[in-house]
């Protein structure tokens, strides 16, 4: 019954990758259509590229507990 319970936890984090990735992606976009439509400056890419940082690293680590079998808020697999 573990081995089911690990890929179920795998299923989870690798939910909670692409949810990471939509929620910082999406802010993204929307900076990106609105310096190329000159609603804002392009000095904003900065703080933008920051946000990008922070969301890729934390879509890695999901994703790398999905690979394990880990579910997102656990540091280890289940016993």
């Amino acid at each position: 019954m573990g081995f089911f319970k690990n890929i179920w936890d795998g299923l989870l984090s690798f939910g909670a990758c692409l949810l990471t990735i939509g929620v910082f992606a999406a802010p993204a976009w929307a900076t990106y259509a609105a310096v190329t439509y000159g609603i804002v400056t392009p000095w904003i890419y900065l703080p933008t590229l920051g946000m990008v940082y922070v969301g890729a690293n934390l879509a890695i680590a999901f994703l790398r507990k999905a690979l394990d079998g880990v579910a997102p808020l656990r540091m280890r697999k289940r016993g």
